[in-house]
């Protein structure tokens, strides 16, 4: 419509001029040397537009010709970005249809075509990982590095790359290269977390947990999991007791249930204050029962003698009453204060149908302890070599005798777990040596009953018999620290199998 009124106005306006000049007739005189020319007005007129006419098509050639070669240069340039697209839109259909020989060749063009162009530089190092040629991969993503705005692309193809040739220290270098660069960046956050948790670099993982939460790469459950395991590996390795008992109690905070950061508080907390121990060991068993953290609550010094330290097994048992581990934690205490009855008594709902390694063991001591049954013993015992395994640290499907932050196979953070190692129903040792047995029974059982009166209480049932506790030098391996009084039966391994 605008234009509308622009053309109809632009006629008015030419008819107006037109009129105006037919109502005022008159002449020009034209005077070059000695000639002279009398023109009428619109003779004038269209003399000076032909000039001006003449004169706009002489620029525009002259133009032309001077701007010749920048339209040839900008036509060849369009051409070749035509070229650079195609081969860049063949290459990926390529890559993602899985042909190599297609994206190779398209990677050649688009290189040819824009030497040094980012997308056509990645497209040569994808062709080259399509191809396996590492080398290759690595230049072009390593020629990505060099510009601020590929670093990030190049830095992610030389991490994948070293983690595709098992090169792990150069992944772990790139992976904080990345990370150094964009903060933000996930996959670079989590590689360079887990890099510093395999070289326990444990207060860089601390600061990148940090910025993990920051980020929200991890909710704060995670996080406050993570903090934990990391402080309690800090508190082993402090190198003063004041720096050890608060990192430990600051990751008892965090994780109530994380047994070992309660075992470590509450043995550092012991010597100063005996009952803030006791309170850390208390709220983990609730939420986490664990034979380490009866043996820390029977070793808070302030319970002395058996009695006592049998008062404070029945005080922690009846946190968890129903549990596996409060009746051989109560079982261990009751067996060293001389109460047979209440050892028995506590074990018994854990004695029908096929109990534990653990259970049978108890057993088997409370039965040498008391009356010294031979027969009694043997039995126990080898239903122990047959019976189902019990719960034990087990990370990435390997059962460790103690925890560790870190997983010795993959470098993982808290991998760690208290539980049933696979196939814990089946039988787990072969049938042990009566003879052996035999030989391996104490004489009688008044000598260790008499030692034992006086003595400090015997500890707790070892918390699991792996496969090869059966051993040729004897029983079922102690956990180090236990203060074990009275000797237990050992099970030497049998050179062949003999009836039970």
């Amino acid at each position: 419509m605008l234009r509308l009124l622009a053309f109809i106005a632009l006629v008015g306006v030419t008819a107006a001029a037109a009129v105006w000049i037919t109502e005022r007739p008159g002449s020009v005189t034209l005077r070059w040397g000695e000639s002279e020319a009398v023109l009428s007005l619109g003779q004038a007129l269209g003399l000076f537009a032909a000039a001006f006419l003449a004169l706009t098509l002489a620029i525009e050639a002259v133009r032309g010709v001077l701007g010749a070669p920048r339209r040839m240069a900008a036509r060849a340039e369009e051409r070749r970005r035509a070229r650079t697209l195609a081969a860049l839109r063949d290459g990926l259909i390529a890559v993602a249809a899985g042909n190599t020989a297609a994206a190779t060749r398209a990677a050649a063009e688009a290189e040819k075509a824009a030497p040094g162009a980012p997308l056509a530089t990645l497209l040569a190092a994808q062709a080259a990982q399509m191809r396996g040629d590492r080398a290759t991969a690595e230049d072009r993503f390593r020629a990505m590095t060099a510009s601020p705005e590929t670093l990030i692309v190049g830095l992610r193809g030389l991490t994948l790359e070293a983690a595709r040739a098992g090169d792990t220290e150069a992944e772990r270098a790139h992976a904080r290269a990345a990370n150094a660069a964009e903060p933000s960046l996930s996959w670079a956050a989590a590689a360079a977390f887990h890099a510093a948790t395999a070289e326990r670099r444990f207060a860089e993982a601390l600061r990148l947990n940090d910025e993990a939460l920051r980020y929200k790469f991890v909710d704060r459950p995670r996080w406050k999991r993570r903090k934990a395991v990391l402080l309690t590996a800090l508190a082993a390795e402090a190198e003063t007791p004041e720096e050890a008992r608060r990192h430990a109690i600051a990751a008892h905070g965090l994780a109530s249930d994380l047994v070992p950061a309660a075992v470590l508080a509450a043995r550092l907390l012991a010597p100063k204050s005996p009952r803030r121990a006791l309170a850390v060991v208390e709220a983990c068993y609730r939420a986490a029962p664990h034979p380490d953290l009866f043996a820390a609550a029977l070793a808070i010094g302030d319970a002395q003698g058996a009695a006592a330290r049998l008062k404070r097994a029945e005080a922690l048992a009846a946190l968890r009453p129903d549990h596996v581990e409060s009746a051989l934690g109560l079982a261990a205490a009751a067996s060293t204060a001389w109460e047979f009855a209440r050892a028995r008594a506590a074990l018994g709902p854990f004695l029908s149908g096929r109990p534990s390694q653990r259970v049978c063991i108890a057993i088997a001591e409370i039965e040498a302890l008391e009356d010294g049954s031979e027969g009694a013993v043997r039995e126990w015992l080898a239903r122990a070599v047959r019976a189902p395994r019990d719960p034990a640290w087990i990370a990435d499907g390997v059962v460790y005798e103690a925890w560790e932050p870190i997983s010795p196979v993959t470098g993982t953070l808290d991998a760690f777990a208290w539980r049933l190692p696979d196939g814990a129903e089946a039988p787990s040792g072969p049938a042990i040596d009566l003879t052996a047995l035999t030989r391996a029974l104490p004489s009688s059982a008044s000598a260790p009953i008499a030692s034992e009166r006086a003595d400090a209480p015997r500890a707790l049932a070892a918390p699991a018999v792996p496969p090869d506790a059966v051993s040729a030098e004897g029983g079922a391996p102690s956990r180090p620290g236990d203060p074990r009084e009275a000797p237990r039966p050992s099970v030497p391994r049998a050179a062949s199998p003999s009836p039970s």
